[in-house]
């Protein structure tokens, strides 16, 4: 876990540290180029892959800068629909380095595969960089978060954990894995929740949601947003799709009550909890 090749991901930690939680930008920005140049150096990020997080970047320095029109309009599209195939995995230029390569957590669960990603952390980063300079970020309010999260997170965890049991998809399963909890609990919390949540909650829901349905009740950008994130979690077939659909619709109430950082926590929280007490990632077929 102390290879020189992951260094550039645990960069990618204290950059989405800095960005996303302190929010000093700078810094942060500062500590994500010197990863990309280091990943570089070690193989781990091709030309082609800087070339496409130097076009990310560009996109969203045009994107902030347009206030309205037809401009605004063409580099947020083009900049969105980066960040999507960044976060799908669906460009050259990255050879992601292996954490945990085919791991069963328990006897049972399917195997689990888990990589320092240097696509999709940058496209999250980049997002919620937009963001906050778009003025969809508001000042943290900690009292505010934490009562935006007690009742989605409540009800994702009765409904989704019900489901999950009811398809035979997890089982009850509680461990601690303490060689594995500290590195899983980082990625998840500091690049899978971050990034997942600043695309679907804080952009399609947030920003999207208020300029394209600006008409509309809160609630219809908060479907489509959670109906979209079911669609990316195809690994686990129509339960997982299922799951991550009911699962999307409690991030969203999250973030429509406190900010994106409600969000965040909400899906760290149920994360660890199924991480913690249940099969992870689910049951295997035998």
């Amino acid at each position: 876990m102390f290879d020189s090749l992951l260094l550039p991901g645990y960069l990618l930690f204290v950059a989405s540290l800095l960005i996303c939680f302190l929010r000093a930008m700078k810094a942060g920005w500062i500590v994500l180029a010197i990863a990309y140049v280091l990943a570089f150096i070690n193989g781990s990020v091709t030309l082609t892959g800087l070339a496409l997080v130097s076009l990310e970047t560009a996109l969203l320095l045009l994107a902030v800068r347009y206030p309205s029109g037809w401009k605004r309009t063409i580099t947020h599209s083009a900049f969105f629909l980066l960040s999507v195939l960044l976060l799908t995995h669906q460009l050259p230029g990255f050879n992601n380095i292996v954490i945990f390569d085919r791991v069963r957590f328990t006897p049972d669960a399917a195997p689990f595969t888990m990589h320092f990603n240097l696509d999709k952390p940058f496209a999250g980063l980049a997002i919620f960089t937009g963001l906050l300079q778009l003025g969809f970020i508001e000042k943290y309010d900690i009292r505010k978060i934490s009562k935006a999260i007690i009742a989605p997170l409540t009800a994702i965890i009765a409904i989704c954990i019900l489901t999950a049991w009811a398809l035979h998809f997890v089982a009850w399963e509680p461990k601690l894995l303490l060689n594995y909890l500290w590195i899983w609990a980082l990625h998840n919390l500091l690049i899978v929740a971050v990034t997942e949540e600043s695309v679907f909650r804080g952009y399609l829901q947030g920003y999207v949601g208020s300029t394209v349905f600006k008409q509309q009740k809160y609630y219809l950008p908060l479907v489509i947003s959670a109906l979209i994130f079911a669609v990316i979690h195809t690994t686990g077939g129509w339960p997982l799709m299922l799951l991550a659909f009911i699962a999307g619709l409690g991030y969203g109430v999250a973030y429509h009550k406190g900010g994106i950082m409600a969000a965040i926590f909400t899906h760290f929280g149920f994360n660890l909890l199924h991480f913690l007490l249940f099969t992870y990632p689910m049951l295997g077929k035998h």
